[in-house]
């Protein structure tokens, strides 16, 4: 593959490197929220030519509907950006009617890929952060659920920005809350500076709120600002503690617009406060299904009281999906959690919280090349963020390209270290069981795919010894745990009933359904195996290279009904190995070779 020249381009006192995500105007940084990035790359890409707002549109969002107004509000963030107007257009003239054109000279500065490392120089890398949770102070019982879910808040925010790759909330718990040392947690966490902060009760309902940022390397203090919070403020604190991270901690931000643009505000305390609470439940909490289910009605009422309230639509879409994943028997409807998704996604199409929990959705229905494309066209403007491209790891598995899942689970490992991705199930269907044995066990507690690699590289007495001390967790997976289980027992009848009774199982996701072809296979049962393997494939989850190199599926290769689903496995893994080099995934993944 022929390395492509760096896009870098240079009109008026402005420098605009493409691939590097940066604009400077006299050495400083000027910050863009990501679509704001594309756009202006699209305009500067073809100076003086008209480009009609269809085609804007079309391009920017390629697979969501947006109206016209979040095309004006881009062009007008940009436009405040680089000190333009449309009455004296400098840079950006409005075609009435039609679209916009570039009218400012531009200056190509073309420059072999080679020529720099892909990692940004350490003076431009986006700044890596974690925010502590906060300690709990006296009086502030009825609030208890900020210490956790204000920092996970202004967190996601963070992560919003292509200025700062945002450790979870989650990893700065591991430690302890009192006696932590700034210079280990940097250490450890792999971050530059760390935001802590207690909380008190102040009177009268209030919140008196002590915020302080450090320096990890050197265990300094960079600032301390104490800050007294109304109940019905608590959005606000949140949006001006974002505003001074950004401006102590990034050169050259002009203006706070840039920043507002990516925060997404709700339309009353209240319902503001009924997404913090969800958040400390869905996410802080122990992932129950009674848990989950109160943070569901929390976010329902949320949206209720705030339809238009992006962030808490995503969070509800992600309740639905792990409901109907824990209760597969459950009268529910599985559309629900795409729903939630798919108005996320039109009220923001570039909320990073929805694209981030829209990749096991989409997975799950049958859509996970549309999820493996959106994610790679977002990496574009947002390289950044390692949940996306943990949830990459995913996408690019169910469809085929193994080493493509592989190669997004070490972009995710380069960002954060303590990222967890499904890579073991990746690992587990190129048939490398000890590396998948090993990422399943890091930073988790198992379930059932650790047990069954095990079972498949012979250790049967290990693997029903696991089995036999997770019990308890039998309804988490009850086809494949129990159906496993009985094999391990060496009661092949029973195991072939219990695969039987997941024929009828409407909420499997795919990958799952090919787990109980393995198994099936294994048992013998060579028509229920096909019939798995079949449905797992027309619900969205292919791989040649597995369907030929698993063991368990040996007595299915000579089949018919195995060789007519592996041809539509092969044909589907093309398109989507097309799907994915149209969309730059070889770019940027850094994946020098052709198709596997």
């Amino acid at each position: 593959m022929i390395d492509q020249p760096h896009r870098r381009y240079s009109f008026g006192p402005f420098h605009l490197d493409a691939d590097q995500h940066q604009l400077t105007a006299k050495g400083e940084a000027i910050a863009l929220p990501p679509k704001c990035f594309d756009l202006l790359c699209l305009l500067v890409n073809s100076p003086g030519q008209l480009l009609e707002k269809n085609g804007l549109m079309r391009t920017l969002w390629p697979e969501t509907f947006v109206e016209e107004a979040n095309l004006s509000n881009l062009i007008a963030l940009l436009r405040k950006a680089l000190g333009d107007s449309p009455a004296s257009a400098q840079y950006i003239r409005t075609v009435p009617k039609l679209g916009y054109r570039f009218v400012a000279p531009v200056s190509s500065l073309w420059a072999p890929a080679n020529a720099t490392q892909r990692s940004r120089p350490a003076s431009q890398r986006p700044i890596r952060i974690l925010v502590f949770p906060f300690r709990r102070g006296l009086g502030i019982s009825d609030v208890e659920h900020l210490a956790y879910s204000l920092p996970e808040a202004i967190s996601t925010t963070l992560a919003e920005m292509n200025m700062f790759t945002v450790r979870s909330v989650q990893l700065g718990m591991r430690f302890d809350p009192v006696h932590w040392d700034p210079e280990q947690v940097g250490k450890e966490a792999e971050v530059d500076v760390i935001l802590s902060g207690t909380l008190d009760g102040c009177g009268d309902g209030g919140i008196h709120v002590v915020t302080n940022l450090i320096d990890a390397p050197k265990g300094t203090l960079l600032w301390s600002k104490a800050w007294d919070v109304d109940a019905n403020d608590l959005f606000r604190f949140h949006q001006s503690v974002v505003h001074l991270l950004v401006r102590s901690l990034i050169r050259g931000v002009r203006d706070d617009s840039t920043i507002d643009a990516v925060i997404d505000a709700p339309s009353n305390p209240e319902s503001y406060d009924l997404y913090l609470r969800a958040n400390q439940i869905a996410i802080a909490l122990d992932r129950t299904i009674e848990n989950i289910a109160l943070a569901r009605d929390l976010y329902l009422e949320c949206v209720r009281k705030d339809p238009g309230y992006a962030p808490a639509w995503a969070r509800l879409g992600r309740c639905y999906r792990l409901l109907l994943k824990a209760q597969p028997k459950a009268a529910m409807d599985g559309r629900a959690a795409l729903q939630a998704l798919e108005r996320a996604f039109e009220l923001n199409p570039d909320l990073g919280v929805a694209h981030n929990v829209c990749t096991s959705i989409q997975a799950d229905a049958g859509q996970a090349e549309g999820a493996m494309v959106r994610l790679l066209r977002r990496a574009e403007s947002h390289d950044s963020d390692p949940e996306l491209f943990c949830g990459l790891v995913q996408a690019c598995r169910y469809c085929g390209q193994l080493e493509a899942s592989l190669a997004a689970h070490r972009r995710a490992m380069e960002l954060d270290s303590n990222m967890r991705t499904s890579v073991a199930h990746t690992y587990f269907v190129l048939a490398d069981y000890e590396q998948a044995l090993y990422w399943y066990g890091t930073g988790h507690p198992g379930l059932y795919m650790d047990a069954v690699a095990l079972a498949t590289m012979g250790r049967d007495q290990e693997a029903s010894a696991l089995l036999w001390s997770r019990k308890d967790m039998f309804r988490a997976f009850p086809t494949e745990m129990n159906a496993l289980d009985a094999y391990l027992l060496k009661d092949p009848t029973r195991a072939v009933a219990v695969l039987e009774t997941g024929r009828y199982l409407k909420n499997h996701d795919p990958e799952g359904v090919f787990y109980l072809a393995r198994q099936a296979a294994k048992l013998g049962a060579v028509e229920l195996g096909n019939d798995f393997l079949e449905q797992s494939v027309a619900a969205g989850y292919w791989s040649t290279i597995t369907m030929m190199r698993d063991p368990w599926l040996e007595s299915l290769r000579d089949t018919a009904a195995f060789r007519c689903t592996y041809e539509v496995a092969g044909e589907r893994e093309a398109y989507s190995r097309s799907a994915f080099l149209n969309a730059g995934g070889e770019r940027i993944l850094s994946l020098g070779r052709g198709p596997a």
